[in-house]
């Protein structure tokens, strides 16, 4: 099969078997059973250096890094000749890997001028161990990635440990999808439709309010049945001051649902 017929998963974690390695293979998994070849990166291996911003802005014109950068090169290549992306991040303080980032600013600099990627499809799961905290936030930096490469983005998938199984099922969902999308690869017709796609996507528009309650619905969803029901009330009192102008109140109550929430999964 030709390269450019592959689906590239790119694990952006250094801990090469943990829960992005998993939930990107569950996408991988996914595009294997419709049909698509399919090939799993660990950037662990590829750390691309830092962009140098060099001065002239030569990379734009010559397609290639200045600097001799091997990750860089590696990683362009795959992502260039592939025909369909997923990107795997786990998420540090509300943000996206180191070794994300300096992998997509890079390809900034050199190739969003050209867009040779436009059309392609392509989505991003993120992962907010711990706390969860930062589930969406963190996958921000991913899906700006592709919306100025002008990719074709699937949904996102924010995962914490709370709704990893179900982040898990999803993630091979949206791989059989993408393996279907690669089949007929197309361009979004003008800037305009590719910023109401983007503004079309779910999650991506959520405030940090909206996001930290998102996360304590996934934790409150993760409890045991029977212990989750005065719990999940707290969430109802919260859009009830939310509907009200009780913004601060709102978020408060949502604290404390989460904060329940937590103990009660800790325990179990």
């Amino acid at each position: 099969m030709a390269t450019n017929e592959i689906i590239v998963g790119l694990v952006g974690s250094p801990n090469r078997d943990g829960r992005t390695y998993q939930l990107v293979t569950a996408a991988l998994e996914g595009a294997d059973r419709n049909g698509a070849e399919t090939e799993l990166i660990q950037m662990a291996d590829h750390v691309v250096a830092a962009c140098k911003d060099c001065i002239p802005w030569v990379c734009r014109e010559n397609l290639k890094c200045t600097y001799d950068d091997e990750a860089f090169e590696f990683l362009s290549k795959k992502v260039l000749n592939c025909a369909g992306l997923i990107l795997g991040t786990p998420v540090y303080w509300w943000d996206t890997s180191g070794m994300v980032k300096y992998f997509i600013l890079k390809m900034f600099r050199v190739y969003a001028r050209s867009a040779p990627l436009q059309g392609l499809p392509a989505f991003g799961i993120g992962i907010a161990g711990g706390t969860g905290n930062g589930l969406v936030s963190g996958l921000r930096p991913v899906y700006h990635f592709f919306q100025m490469m002008q990719m074709r983005a699937l949904d996102p998938v924010p995962a914490t440990r709370f709704n990893f199984d179900s982040a898990i099922q999803r993630s091979g969902e949206l791989g059989a999808r993408l393996a279907a999308m690669a089949k007929d690869r197309k361009a979004f017709s003008s800037l305009e439709e590719r910023l109401l796609y983007y503004d079309a996507l779910p999650y991506l528009g959520l405030s940090r309010a909206e996001e930290r309650r998102l996360l304590a619905d996934y934790v409150t969803q993760s409890l045991p049945e029977g212990s989750s029901a005065e719990i999940a009330r707290g969430l109802a009192r919260a859009d009830t001051l939310a509907a009200a102008g009780k913004a601060l109140d709102s978020l408060a109550e949502v604290s404390k649902v989460y904060e329940a929430g937590l103990e009660v999964f800790e325990a179990k």
